[in-house]
């Protein structure tokens, strides 16, 4: 407009002319343009190949033309607030526009919480934009900030937003610019009138111009040549400018030296055109010295950049008068310059050569592998930050690989979270095995599986003593589902634990159909559903366990109670429903649910009480029954768990603040309670008042019930004012309950292995101090130093819990040993046979006192082995713990425990002793003294330092026992009751004798507490060989169950013949073997108070039964030889033992049978003489076989009996001589038939019945 353009030749800058002409036509408020200006932001998109610089300094423009429409604000948080929804609006604007490749990190940008500022978003975009291999330029190879000008190929991209027609974009739209003209056109009837500057008083006709209309005016004019801005084109004149990126020239003759680039940058000038860069090189003439510069052929001026000039650490100082180039560290002047119009030309610079040389990586265009490897390989986002911060110079991040970070930093990809449910239930199940425990459970189990189903999420849980009991486990999970839903299991997944690859397991699944998935190794992950299900499960076990504060060996129990509940818990997960309403499509039962570790009375049954004693016993809530209708409660008399519905519950009360769990000390540290945290809380210290007597059953607590701090004597039930009075009743449970059998094995006491263990304990601290007070009383050492050529042996504490028959504890036992093993025989001992008494022997001696009526008493001695007097020079080691050794070494003058003389020694102090009393020792037991007397008989058998006092010399054995206490420190342990884990209950009819706690004990240690009973210890008709099954991995629990059963045979002689077929193996048991052995301990537990009944209404009589099985045994086809022995209808000794050689004939094996018997006869008879029954008739011999019978009478030999005439002799005399005599038995009334085969279940119960074994304690008459 003339009138518009008249005005600016006047005004000298262009900010005057902007500051006049926005005085002149600035409008107070224009809506319309705030419109328009707001359908642009609106319509406006990113173009393609347009830099986020680009995009973001176009939307900055409109943006700072609608801040003019800003409302004024008066306080400080209005205007923080407005500033904060600004940054919010202007950051949804600027996202909307973005183009389609920048969607991930928009979307990252927008899930963001907060969201990020526009200033730290735009920043991020432009590190993702340096990041990508197609961005060669950043927006410093632009001089003057000229945006490149699209190509052909972009130009066929691009399709724009406001037509939505292909081959332009909006800026170029013909559409949008004629509906701008007339929207303009439109407007100017609306927009008021500009308040014009007052120039003069007379009405100026000033035209109405919109804002566009201005800025293109200006430009129009801007372009129009002007003086100050001509500058001559020439070869020598260097022109300073700050929007250039580097020194540039076209004159190739100014470098001293140049290189080639390849690729060649591009450089884009003010008018769209573009030049390319051949070389780059140094400028060095007298007057000037600039590195790294570009040769630019096509440009008309040199041009220094500005930029680079501050890289190099130089100020430039202008002013009206020129400009000054500095070393800021020196001071001094490298170059000056002058200025000409608007422009600065530089006449001298001198840069350093140390300035160079340090630019250079600078200021090339480097690979990012060098600065990665400069900075300690850092990572690529970290480098981008560095190099768009400037601190990097030219860094092209086309491609960037380090093999040295895969291999040091590659970490674990992210798993996706999977919600996915299968269609129907077992088309996929989870599963995972946990442990080993610290602790192991009361059934012996340190392991549980968890199956989950992943249509309904119910888990079944199996506890598991060995990981290798999977298999048998899911052989029996998976019958389970077949039987129970009639479905088979599609696809199961767990990890990739070595038991899921068991040849065995993987046959059971291919059979079945049944697809194995497993996870990746040491990716756990993929099994994420029972992985959590695991957490799950831990979590409430371990909530419940300190909330009711239980110990943790009882974790099973727990986790049982946690799985039971869980499945009944409904779940976001499965819709609001409970795995077990998805599985049985019904609500579960609320109704039985109790609180875990409550207090709760469990009702006794009638064989458990009398008449006077209490109904219920108190127990604590531990879960709810697998395969009973009932709840299980723990009892801590007992110490077993009791299953029954007959329970009342007080679920407001915790068991362990009215009672104490059985203190078990322990050196695991536990994985569920903290030891910090007082779980046993001391029921006198509790603050909850007792139930009246009214309420709760007064209770006899074992010492180990008790605080650890007690004393294990002064509780004792005896000794406690409060106890109860027992009855002394032997009772029989009803006939109608003979077939059940509802015993669990006792809790299992935890014996320290080391001093240091045993030190943190006080009950085990008084029992050594005990000890050593008897060590000292016994003068069993003098402190001394040790001889020259001496050695001396080592010793160590074992430590051992007394128990009484009911499980209860008696003492703790706290024992010094000496490592014997170190001795040499000759020097420090000599011979070391010591006798103790035969088992047989004390079955006979309770047969005589049976019938003789007489008294048993109990005596043990204490610290037997230190009664001994040690005849060599043997020297100790100091025992741990003993304080003032000084490094003295103790010189023995007793003979402790541990030594190899040790038990000889005794045995000769203690014969010597009740010599002086008048006793001698039998001829045929020598652990067995007798003494004759005018008033009686007295006996004493001697088992190490237990021993049975019994006769008809009432008054002899109150002074016999008077004298052994002074001789020895005793304890006199009343009538017998307890010896050597046989267990002896008296009656009116006799004595009954059994193992039952042993034989709880030994469930327990094999973990069949919980399993089916069998009727038969053995198959019928088993033939157990060398090679049949696999091999066992390890042997060690074989061997000790099957040595345990051997001493189980004590007092069952039903066990015999089993426990003498699996004992052949124990050098190589197989799977086999131990399938026999855990047949018998099932056997055991349906028949756990079997045992000898000696009547005392029997005659003294010996009768013995003698059977051999000829060519039993498949592997070498040798005879098994079985006899018994019978003292009236008492069976006090009994043998089944493989012969020796193959018998050529059953005849021949049935004879060897009755020679065995013959000597075991003999002895027996002498032996019952030096008891006071002798036997003054010929002893019968019952066999069933009759050749062996005539042979025996027949003095003629044949071929037949050359090999066994060794035998016929031995018989033939012994019958001669009316010590025994022969008799034929059929087969069905052969009682020693028990001993030499297996037999169905009728079978074994009339042979048990005919030996005289009992059920359980006869009843009092």
């Amino acid at each position: 407009m003339p009138a518009i353009s008249s005005l600016l030749p006047r005004l000298e800058t262009g900010q005057a002319a902007w500051s006049f002409l926005a005085t002149r036509y600035n409008c107070t408020y224009d809506f319309a343009l705030e419109f328009h200006i707001e359908v642009k932001l609106y319509q406006m998109r990113q173009e393609s190949g347009q830099s986020i610089s680009d995009y973001y300094s176009q939307t900055a423009s409109m943006w700072e033309q609608l801040a003019a429409a800003d409302p004024p604000l008066r306080y400080a948080e209005d205007i923080d607030l407005f500033a904060k929804y600004k940054d919010r609006r202007r950051f949804t604007q600027f996202m909307m526009g973005l183009r389609e490749d920048f969607e991930p990190t928009r979307a990252a940008l927008l899930s963001r919480s907060p969201l990020p500022s526009l200033d730290a978003a735009v920043k991020e975009l432009i590190s993702e934009e340096n990041r990508r291999p197609h961005h060669h330029l950043s927006s410093s190879d632009v001089v003057l900030a000229t945006p490149r000008p699209p190509s052909s190929s972009d130009r066929s991209r691009r399709i724009c937003t406001y037509c939505q027609k292909p081959g332009h974009d909006i800026t170029e739209c013909y559409r949008k610019k004629k509906d701008d003209k007339r929207k303009q056109h439109q407007s100017r009837g609306i927009l008021p009138l500009p308040q014009a500057a007052a120039v003069s008083s007379a009405p100026v006709d000033d035209p109405v111009v919109t804002v566009s209309q201005l800025e293109s005016m200006f430009h129009r004019y801007m372009s129009q040549p002007s003086p100050a801005l001509s500058v001559t084109s020439g070869n020598k004149s260097w022109l300073l400018d700050s929007a250039c990126c580097n020194h540039m020239t076209p004159h190739a003759s100014h470098f001293s030296q140049k290189t080639p680039l390849a690729p060649s940058p591009i450089i884009y000038t003010a008018d769209s055109s573009h030049m390319s860069v051949s070389h780059i090189g140094t400028i060095s003439s007298p007057d000037l010295t600039i590195p790294d510069t570009y040769l630019v052929p096509k440009l008309s001026l040199n041009l220094l950049s500005v930029g680079q000039l501050c890289e190099l650490g130089l100020d430039l100082h202008f002013s009206n008068h020129g400009v000054d180039v500095q070393d800021p560290l020196t001071g001094k002047l490298l170059g000056t310059g002058r200025k000409t119009g608007r422009l600065f030309e530089l006449c001298n610079l001198q840069i350093p050569s140390h300035m160079v040389s340090s630019s250079v990586a600078a200021t090339t265009t480097l690979s990012p592998d060098l600065w990665h490897s400069r900075l300690g390989h850092a990572s690529l986002s970290r480098l981008q930050l560095l190099a768009s911060q400037g601190h990097l110079g030219s860094v092209n991040f086309n491609k960037f690989d380090c093999m040295s970070c895969q291999f040091g930093k590659q970490t674990k990809l992210p798993f996706n979270n999977s919600d996915s449910f299968s269609s129907a239930p077992f088309d996929l199940v989870h599963s995972d095995v946990w442990g080993p425990a610290p602790f192991t459970t009361e059934g012996g189990s340190r392991y549980f599986v968890i199956f989950v189903d992943d249509y309904s999420r119910f888990t079944w849980i199996y506890l598991l003593k060995h990981r290798s009991d999977l298999v048998s486990i899911f052989q029996t999970f998976h019958k389970m589902i077949q039987t129970q839903f009639s479905r088979t299991i599609k696809v199961f997944r767990s990890d990739n634990a070595q038991e899921y690859h068991d040849k065995s397991f993987l046959s059971i699944l291919d059979s079945n159909g049944t697809l194995p998935h497993y996870s990746c190794p040491y990716t756990s992950q993929q099994n994420g559903r029972a992985e959590r299900k695991l957490r799950h499960i831990l979590d409430v076990v371990r909530t419940l366990l300190i909330s009711a504060s239980i110990p943790e060996r009882f974790w099973g129990e727990a986790a049982l109670t946690a799985v039971y509940t869980i499945n009944r818990i409904p779940s976001p997960t499965t819709h609001k429903k409970s795995p077990f309403e998805l599985l049985y499509d019904k609500l579960p039962d609320y109704s039985s649910l109790r609180v875990f570790g409550c207090v709760c009375f469990v009702s006794l049954p009638s064989h458990e009480r009398n008449k006077l004693e209490p109904r219920s016993r108190l127990c604590c809530f531990l879960g709810y029954g697998i395969s009973q209708k009932g709840f299980r409660c723990y009892d801590p008399i007992s110490r077993r768990l009791r299953i029954s519905r007959h329970v009342e519950f007080w679920e407001h009360q915790t068991f362990s603040s009215r009672q104490h769990f059985p203190f078990i000390s322990s050196s695991m540290t536990p994985i569920f309670t903290d030891p910090s945290i007082d779980l046993y809380p001391d029921p006198v210290r509790d603050s909850t008042p007792p139930p009246s007597s009214s309420d709760v059953p007064s209770l006899v607590l074992s010492p180990a019930a008790g605080s650890p701090d007690s004393d294990p004597a002064s509780s004792a039930p005896s000794e406690s004012p409060t106890d109860i009075r027992r009855s002394t009743r032997v009772r029989a449970p009803p006939s109608h309950l003979s077939d059940y059998h509802c015993y669990f094995a006792l809790a299992t006491l935890h014996e320290p292995h080391t001093y240091r263990e045993a030190s943190t304990n006080p009950l085990w601290q008084q029992a050594m101090a005990n000890e050593l007070d008897a060590l000292h009383k016994t003068h069993t050492w003098d402190m001394t130093t040790l001889p020259p050529g001496k050695s001396a042996v080592g010793c160590k504490w074992v430590y051992k819990i007394k128990t009484r028959a009911d499980g209860s504890v008696e003492r703790y036992k706290a024992r010094l040993v000496a490592r014997g093993f170190t001795q040499e025989y000759g020097i420090d001992y000599e011979e070391t046979f010591a006798p103790v008494a035969r088992l047989t022997s004390v079955r006979s001696l309770l047969a005589v006192a049976a019938v003789r009526h007489w008294p048993l008493f109990q005596m043990d001695v204490k610290n037997a082995f230190l009664n001994g007097d040690l005849l060599e020079e043997v020297y100790m080691q100091p025992p741990p713990g003993y304080p003032d050794s000084q490094n003295q070494v103790c010189r023995l003058r007793r003979a402790l425990y541990g030594l190899k003389q040790a038990p000889r020694a005794w045995f000769a102090k203690f014969s010597s002793v009740v010599a002086q009393q008048g006793f001698t020792p039998s001829s045929y037991d020598s652990a067995l003294f007798i003494r004759h007397t005018s008033t009686g008989i007295t006996l004493i058998l001697l088992y190490v330092d237990d021993m049975i006092i019994t006769g008809d010399d009432t008054a002899g054995i109150c002074d016999l026992q008077k004298f052994l206490s002074q001789q020895f420190e005793m304890k006199d342990l009343g009538t017998l009751s307890y010896f050597l884990g046989l267990e002896v209950t008296s009656s009116s009819d006799g004595y009954y004798l059994s193992q039952a706690k042993y034989a709880s004990d030994l469930l327990s240690k094999a973990g069949l507490t919980d399993s089916k009973t069998v009727s038969t210890p053995l198959e019928l008709n088993v033939k157990l060989n060398t090679t049949d099954g696999e091999p066992l991995s390890d042997a060690t629990l074989y061997r000790q169950l099957v040595g345990s059963l051997i001493y189980l045979t004590v007092t069952r002689p039903d066990l015999a013949y089993a426990v003498h077929l699996v004992s052949q193996f124990m050098s190589a048991p197989r799977s086999t073997h131990y399938a026999a052995v855990l047949r018998i301990l099932r056997y055991i537990k349906g028949t756990l108070f079997h045992g000898l009944h000696f009547l005392a209404q029997s005659s003294l009589e010996l009768r013995a039964y003698a059977d051999a099985d000829w060519a039993g045994d498949p592997t070498d086809r040798r005879s098994t030889t079985g006899y018994c022995f019978l003292l009236g209808s008492s069976l006090i000794s009994w043998r089944s033992k493989k012969q020796s050689v193959v018998a050529r004939s059953s005849t021949e094996a049935e004879y060897r049978a009755l020679a065995d018997a013959t000597s075991e006869l003999l002895w027996l008879r002498w032996l019952l003489a030096d008891m006071g029954a002798p036997q003054t008739t010929s002893t019968p011999i019952h066999c069933d076989n009759r050749s062996a019978i005539h042979i025996a009478h027949n003095d003629v030999f044949h071929e037949r009996t050359k090999h066994i005439e060794i035998d016929c002799h031995f018989i033939r005399h012994h019958l001669q001589q009316s010590a025994l005599h022969l008799l034929s038995v059929s087969s069905e009334d052969q009682l020693a038939d028990v001993f030499t085969k297996s037999h169905p279940p009728r079978r074994l119960r009339d042979l048990v019945s005919k030996l005289k074994m009992a059920s359980s304690s006869p009843p009092c008459v």
